[in-house]
């Protein structure tokens, strides 16, 4: 009888590792199946997410920034830095100051620009005074140059002329003429001249070849000569 059941013992472990067996393939199908239902259940639900349209109310409260949200006031910030309400008033009275210095500085800032404006539109117009002075200095030259010609033309006919024809002539000319006219022709002619001209006249233009020579004391006397008769 324990002969019989020793070698009954190894059967049995055989049928039970057996069914061991099949039932651990058993279950592992099971849960493989469970988990690809779950994976298969989890997919549709994420393509449904997917699908479904977003509310618009949740749009706009996820992506549009929160109006309602504003900037602390400074006053309210000072005080959470933990300053007082003096230091808060210093702040408050300098911001002000800089902004009136900064105000300031631009107005000084435009003034100079105006000012260097004003300054340049000078130096222009004072190069083109300078240019017109250049001109016309050029132009009276000329005139000097043509007039004195002029009167060496005029000495060389009256010299040429007989004495009593150039006295006649010299009797009726011009105070300021008649003398550029004598000072600058030969002594000679000019004696002949003189001795034939007018009485008057002769002593006119004698007494003004006389003071000719020498400089005016003053602006009257220069005047006076240049108005003599």
């Amino acid at each position: 009888m324990a002969k019989s059941q020793v070698r009954l013992l190894p059967v049995i472990g055989i049928f039970a590792a057996c069914a061991f067996a099949i039932k651990a393939v058993s279950i592992a199908e099971a849960a493989g199946e469970a988990t690809a239902n779950a994976q298969a259940a989890s997919a549709q639900a994420q393509q449904a997410q997917q699908n479904e349209p977003v509310p618009a109310s949740e749009t706009t409260e996820t992506t549009a920034p929160a109006e309602s949200e504003t900037c602390p006031a400074p006053d309210l910030l000072a005080e959470q830095a933990g300053l007082s309400q003096y230091e808060i008033q210093v702040l408050r009275s300098l911001s002000e100051r800089r902004e009136r210095l900064e105000a300031r500085e631009a107005t000084l800032d435009t003034r100079e620009m105006t000012i260097s404006a004003a300054e340049a539109r000078l130096d222009d117009q004072i190069a083109e005074l300078e240019r017109l002075e250049t001109s016309i200095a050029g132009l009276l030259n000329t005139l000097d140059e043509q007039n004195e010609a002029q009167l060496a033309s005029l000495v060389t006919i009256y010299e040429s002329m007989r004495s009593d024809d150039a006295a006649r002539i010299f009797n009726t000319l011009d105070d300021g003429l008649m003398l550029e006219l004598a000072h600058r022709m030969k002594p000679a002619p000019m004696a002949a001249i003189l001795a034939d001209m007018d009485q008057e006249r002769a002593r006119t233009l004698t007494t003004l070849m006389a003071t000719r020579s020498e400089p005016p004391e003053t602006l009257a006397d220069l005047e006076a000569r240049t108005n003599a008769p």
